[in-house]
């Protein structure tokens, strides 16, 4: 296999995302935030595991707003220089080093299921979250029956069926959970009982970012929601949490 997993980065190697890709799932996410943000709510940005940069960058030209990206592992390249409105930080997402209500947005994108404890991450984003602020996160959907398809990574078609075998072998051991090192994610019930003691309002919007990003089969992915296969058959889960 090309890619062996690694519980901070996933499958592929950061520097081989590729870009346009996930500008066009940036401008989705752009569609959905907008919806649930207040105007001017999102003045100030956090990225939540920006790893070499790609993606803090890219939120930072398509909201044009004051962006930070932070990362317990940051691989950006040393002497490469950013605008004054983009900034880097190595910080470890369960202790973060910013002050209350630091925040109108945050942007945690696959982030979620490969840290230690995902419980002090989301009580640190409510803390630098500031009151009608929103997050916006998405993670692998642990219900899943196949997965890794849309992904920004470059990968081959064999690499992605050998990942999900991988995943299969995990679930057949009944270690198909993110603290035995496989790549899971977490279901909706999971993450409700966990995100709405700490956010009054907690929207799931899944079927909408399926149906943007695949807008050429949107009539079948509507069916699919409407049907309760959502669970099932969409690979990742998505939600705003507005606080």
């Amino acid at each position: 296999m090309k890619h062996a997993y690694d519980r901070t980065i996933g499958y592929s190697p950061l520097k081989d995302v590729n870009r346009d890709k996930m500008r066009l799932v940036i401008r989705i996410n752009k569609e959905i935030i907008r919806k649930y943000a207040p105007p001017g709510v999102a003045s100030r940005i956090l990225v939540a595991g920006a790893g070499r940069g790609d993606e803090a960058e890219l939120i930072f030209d398509e909201f044009a707003m004051n962006t930070v990206g932070v990362d317990l592992n940051l691989e950006r390249p040393e002497g490469l220089r950013s605008p004054a409105n983009l900034s880097f930080l190595r910080q470890n997402l369960e202790n973060l080093a910013f002050s209350t209500k630091s925040f109108g947005l945050i942007y945690c994108y696959h982030v979620l299921e490969h840290v230690s404890d995902h419980m002090a991450v989301l009580r640190e984003f409510e803390r630098v979250l500031m009151p009608g602020g929103v997050l916006f996160i998405g993670f692998p959907n642990r219900h899943r029956l196949v997965s890794y398809i849309g992904t920004s990574q470059e990968a081959s078609i064999p690499e992605k069926i050998k990942w999900n075998l991988i995943d299969y072998s995990y679930r057949l051991k009944g270690r198909f959970e993110n603290k035995y090192g496989a790549h899971a994610g977490f279901s909706e019930d999971e993450f409700l009982a966990v995100s709405m003691k700490l956010f009054p309002e907690v929207v799931s919007v899944r079927n909408e970012y399926m149906s943007l990003k695949y807008r050429s089969i949107k009539t079948l992915l509507n069916w699919v929601a409407r049907a309760g296969l959502g669970e099932f058959l969409f690979p990742s889960n998505y939600y705003v949490c507005i606080k």
